[in-house]
C-alpha cells in the first residue's frame, strides 16, 4: 500500500504526521510539492515526534508543479499510490484530479476547486467543476472524496449522522466554527492568507425557502454559546459545505457561520478598503507587476510559525434543529480541539489538525473498502457511523448537545 500526499503547507503537515502515524494501514509515504525543503522539514519533525508508526515503510519527499497534469501523472506512475491526498490549496484540485483520472488512482481532498468569490465560482457553481468528474471516476473504476476536512468534511458527516440517527424531518443546518485560541499576533491567518482573504471577504450566499439568498460579508450575525469557548459572534460567510449540504440533505435554511474578533475585521475592513486584499494584477511606478494579496500573504506570519505557543481551543460544529417522532429537536454536534494538544502531537496548532485529522480520517475508510465505491462523492453521501467511530481514535472526539428549541436571533448589519 502506498499514499502521494501533494501539498507540504499547514493542512499538509498535520495530514503527513498523521498518515505516518498509521501507516502501518497506509504504507509507503511519498509528500510532494513545488518546494521539496518544506518536505523535507515535515518528514523531520515526523521522525523528530517518532510518529512513524512502521519504520520499514518508506517516508520520502519529492518535487513537483501541481499545476501541471503531465508532470503529476508522472510523478504518480512513478510512486505508484493507491490514493493521491491533495493537501494543497484549492486552486490545484481540477489538475489533480485529471492527472489521477489519467493514471487510475483515487482522490482524496480537503476543500471545493473554487475561490467562492469570483463569479461562476460562488457558492451556487462550488463542486460542478469536480462533481463533472461523476461518471469518469465511475467508469475509471476510481474513488474521489472531496472537502474531507472539518469544515467542510466532518461538518457534513455530523449532518448525516443526524439524518441517520436524531432527526425525521430537518428545518435547518447551521455550520458553526469559532477559534477561541490566542497565538500572541496582532493579525495572522491560521492558514494560508491568500486562501483565507478570498473565502472571508466575499458575499455570503445562504440556502432558505428553496432559493440562494446573496448578501454581502459580515452582515448577517448571531451570538452562539460554544462549548468549552463561550459566547461569540458569529457571521454568515460563504462556505464549500452549503452547497454540497443543499444538494444532499434536504432543509428550509442551510448556513455557515464562523466566529470573527471586532479587532480582526478591523484590519480586515482597513486592509480590503485600501485594496491589499485584491488579486487583481496592479502595476507599481516602475513598471513591477503585482498582487496586492501576494503581497499582503508575504508579509504575514506563515500559519506554521504560530504553532509554538499557540493556547486556547476551536468549536466546530453543526447545529441542526427539525423533528423526532413528532417533537421539535434542536441539536449540536461538534468537536473542541485544543491548539496545545495539537502541538504536543503534530509540531502544529488546532486549525490545520481539524483539517489533518479528518483527511486520513477519510483515507482510512477508503483503505478499509468503507468509502471505495467508484465515482466522485461528498463526505454527506457515505455512511457516517465507521468515520465518527474511528475519528477520536485518529485525534479528534466529539460529542451531541441538546439545545433548546428555537430560531437563532439573526441580526442583520449595515
Amino acid at each position: 500500500m502506498a499514499i502521494l500526499q501533494i501539498g507540504a503547507g499547514g493542512v499538509g503537515w498535520v495530514v503527513a504526521h498523521k498518515a505516518a502515524q498509521n501507516n502501518d494501514v497506509l504504507g509507503n509515504i511519498t509528500i510532494a510539492s513545488r518546494t521539496v525543503d518544506k518536505c523535507d522539514k515535515i518528514i523531520e519533525s515526523i521522525k523528530g515526534k517518532n510518529n512513524l508508526k512502521d519504520p520499514s515503510k518508506k517516508l520520502e519527499s519529492r518535487a513537483v508543479n501541481a499545476d501541471d497534469v503531465e508532470a503529476l501523472v508522472a510523478l504518480i506512475k512513478d510512486v505508484q499510490p493507491d490514493l493521491v491526498i491533495n493537501a494543497g490549496p484549492p486552486w490545484v484540485n481540477m489538475p489533480i484530479m485529471e492527472a489521477c483520472l489519467q493514471a487510475k488512482v483515487s482522490y482524496l481532498d480537503t476543500s471545493v476547486a473554487v475561490d467562492l468569490c469570483s463569479e461562476g465560482q460562488q457558492v451556487p457553481e462550488a463542486y460542478d467543476w469536480q462533481w463533472s468528474y461523476r461518471e469518469k471516476f465511475k467508469d475509471a473504476g476510481i474513488t474521489g472524496i472531496l472537502g474531507a476536512g472539518f469544515d467542510p468534511g466532518v461538518v457534513s458527516v455530523f449532518a448525516a449522522y443526524a439524518v441517520k440517527h436524531l432527526f425525521d424531518e430537518i428545518d435547518t443546518i447551521d455550520v458553526m466554527d469559532v477559534n477561541a485560541g490566542d497565538h500572541g499576533k496582532k493579525f495572522a491567518t491560521n492558514f494560508d492568507p491568500e486562501t483565507n482573504m478570498l473565502e472571508i471577504q466575499g458575499d455570503s450566499f445562504y440556502w432558505e425557502n428553496e432559493e440562494w439568498k446573496q448578501v454581502p460579508c459580515h452582515s448577517r450575525m448571531l451570538e452562539f454559546d460554544f462549548p468549552l469557548c463561550g459566547t461569540h459572534k458569529v457571521y454568515s460567510m460563504a462556505h464549500d459545505e452549503v452547497r454540497s449540504l443543499k444538494e444532499f440533505i434536504p432543509a428550509k435554511r442551510i448556513e455557515f457561520w464562523m466566529g470573527f474578533g471586532d479587532r480582526y475585521l478591523n484590519y480586515f475592513n482597513c486592509m480590503r478598503d485600501i485594496g491589499l486584499l485584491s488579486p487583481d494584477p496592479l502595476t507599481l511606478h516602475d513598471g513591477t507587476v503585482v498582487q496586492p494579496l501576494h503581497v499582503l500573504k508575504a508579509l504575514l506570519p506563515d500559519p506554521t510559525s504560530l504553532a509554538p505557543g499557540y493556547t486556547g481551543k476551536t468549536c466546530i460544529g453543526t447545529w441542526v434543529q427539525g423533528r423526532k417522532d413528532g417533537k421539535e429537536r434542536s441539536v449540536f454536534i461538534y468537536n473542541n480541539a485544543d491548539h496545545e494538544v495539537a502541538y504536543d502531537d503534530v509540531e502544529h496548532q488546532a486549525i490545520a489538525y481539524t483539517t489533518g485529522v479528518p483527511a486520513i480520517t477519510a483515507a482510512l475508510q477508503y483503505f478499509r473498502g468503507e468509502w471505495a465505491d467508484a465515482g466522485v462523492f461528498n463526505m454527506e453521501q457515505l455512511n457516517p457511523d465507521p468515520f465518527l467511530e474511528m475519528m477520536p481514535q485518529i485525534g479528534l472526539d466529539w460529542d451531541v448537545l441538546e439545545l433548546p428549541v428555537g430560531q437563532p436571533n439573526i441580526q442583520i448589519l449595515k
